[in-house]
C-alpha cells in the first residue's frame, strides 16, 4: 500500500501549479488537514487512488489560491452584488441536473459553466480570451477522458456534463475542503459527519459567494442559478450568506435515489480503493438519510416563508414545460414564449437514454427496498411522493 496522501505534497503541488502567490496560506487549511487525515485513516486507497486524490486536492487548492489572489489584488470584486440567487437542490440523483439544463434555457439566468468551475481564474470578465482558451481545453480534456477511461464513459451515461454546459457548485466548495460530495468518491464516514456537524459551513459559502463575485466581475450581472444536491446540508448557512436566496427542491422516490447513489459511488470508488458494494450500500443509505433529515428540519423550521419551491421529479420528466411554468410562477418570474420553446426543444434533443443506459439494482448493495422505504417514510409521507410499485429487493 502507498504511504498515503500528504498535506504538504498537496500544498507544494498547488503552489507550483498556481499562477500567483497565496495571500492567505491558512485559509481552509484546517479543513484540508481534517480531510486528509480521514482519507489516510479510512479510505483504503490503492496507490493509484493516492496519486489521483493528491492531484484532485492540489487542483482545488490551486483554484482557491488564485481566487484569493484576484480578490485581494482587486478588492472591488467583493462588492459585486449577488442578488436573488436561485439554488436548485434536492436529493442526489433526483433530477437536479435535468432541471438545471431546463433553467439554462432562459438567457436571463447565469449558470456556472463546467470550464469556469474547473479553472475560474483569470476572471472571465478580465480576460475573455483566456476564458475561451480554458473552455476549449476543458472540452478537449473531457473528450479524451471519456474516450480512454471506462469509468468516466459510464458516468457520462448517468450525469449530464458538457464543457460549456451548466455545472454543479462542487468545484467552488472543493476549494474550501468542505464538500460532502467527497463521500461518493472516498470511504470517509467520520469526515462526512464532521462536514455536517462541525465544519464552518458559513465560511465555505462565504467563499462560494466570492467565487460568484469573481466570475461576475466586469460582466453583465444576471440572476445566478446554482445547482448542487449537497446544498441540502447547509440551507441555514446559505440563507445567512444569501438572505434573498430562493430554493427549488426536486423530490423523487428515495429508494430509487438510493440505488442510483450506490451505483454512482461504486463506480467512483472502484478504481482507486478497496470498494465493498455492501458497505457502500450502508454508507449511501446513511448519507441519504442525513440529507432528507436536514431538508425536513429546515422546512419545518421555516413554514410558509416562501423560500422553498417543491418539484416532483416524475412530473418534470413527463411534462417539463408545464412544471417549469409552475416553478416560474412560484418564483414570481415570467416564462416567455421563447423560453418555453427552448425548453421543449432541449427536451426533444435530449430524450432519456440519449447518452447510454446505466443499469443498477438495490439488491446488489445488500439493501432491501421495503426496509429502506420504511426508514425513509417520514420524508416520503411529508412530500407525498410516488413510489415504485412491488418493491421487493
Amino acid at each position: 500500500m502507498s504511504s498515503g496522501v500528504g498535506v504538504e505534497a498537496i500544498v507544494e503541488t498547488a503552489t507550483a501549479w498556481a499562477a500567483v502567490a497565496d495571500p492567505d496560506q491558512s485559509l481552509f487549511r484546517s479543513n484540508l488537514e481534517v480531510l486528509v487525515d480521514a482519507i489516510n485513516d479510512e479510505a483504503r486507497l490503492l496507490p493509484a487512488g493516492v496519486a489521483q486524490t493528491t492531484g484532485m486536492l492540489a487542483d482545488a487548492l490551486r483554484n482557491r489560491i488564485e481566487v484569493s489572489h484576484w480578490s485581494t489584488e482587486h478588492p472591488e470584486i467583493r462588492s459585486e452584488p449577488i442578488e436573488d440567487p436561485l439554488f436548485l437542490t434536492g436529493l442526489p440523483r433526483s433530477g437536479t441536473t435535468y432541471f438545471q439544463y431546463l433553467f439554462d434555457s432562459d438567457p436571463s439566468m447565469r449558470m456556472l459553466r463546467t470550464w469556469e468551475g474547473r479553472r475560474p481564474c483569470p476572471p472571465p470578465g478580465f480576460d475573455p480570451d483566456d476564458g475561451a482558451r480554458r473552455r476549449d481545453e476543458a472540452a478537449e480534456a473531457m473528450r479524451q477522458i471519456r474516450a480512454s477511461n471506462a469509468v468516466s464513459a459510464e458516468i457520462a451515461k448517468i450525469h449530464l456534463s458538457d464543457a460549456d454546459g451548466p455545472q454543479e457548485c462542487l468545484a467552488m466548495l472543493d476549494q474550501t475542503f468542505a464538500n460532502p460530495g467527497m463521500y461518493w468518491t472516498h470511504r470517509i464516514p467520520t469526515w462526512f459527519d464532521r462536514v455536517f456537524d462541525s465544519l464552518d459551513l458559513r465560511a465555505a459559502y462565504a467563499h462560494h459567494k466570492l467565487v460568484l463575485q469573481l466570475l461576475q466581475w466586469r460582466t453583465e450581472p444576471r440572476r445566478w442559478v446554482l445547482k448542487w444536491p449537497c446544498h441540502l446540508m447547509a440551507l441555514p448557512e446559505i440563507v445567512d450568506v444569501y438572505p434573498d436566496a430562493r430554493f427549488v427542491v426536486t423530490h423523487r422516490d428515495p429508494v430509487q435515489v438510493l440505488a442510483s447513489n450506490c451505483s454512482l459511488s461504486h463506480l467512483l470508488r472502484a478504481g482507486t480503493s478497496d470498494a465493498d458494494p455492501h458497505e457502500i450500500g450502508q454508507q449511501m443509505k446513511y448519507m441519504i438519510g442525513r440529507y432528507i433529515r436536514r431538508l425536513v428540519d429546515f422546512d419545518v423550521a421555516h413554514p410558509g416563508e416562501g423560500g422553498l419551491v417543491h418539484v416532483d421529479y416524475e412530473r418534470v420528466v413527463d411534462d417539463p414545460e408545464a412544471v417549469m411554468s409552475e416553478v416560474f410562477d412560484a418564483l414570481d418570474m415570467e416564462m416567455t414564449p421563447a423560453v418555453r420553446d427552448q425548453i421543449g426543444e432541449w427536451r426533444r434533443d435530449n430524450p432519456p437514454g440519449k447518452r447510454g443506459v446505466h443499469e443498477y439494482a438495490l439488491g446488489d448493495y445488500g439493501l432491501d427496498a421495503d426496509e429502506v422505504a420504511e426508514e425513509y417514510a417520514f420524508y416520503i409521507d411529508r412530500y407525498d411522493l410516488p413510489t415504485a410499485g412491488g418493491r421487493g429487493s
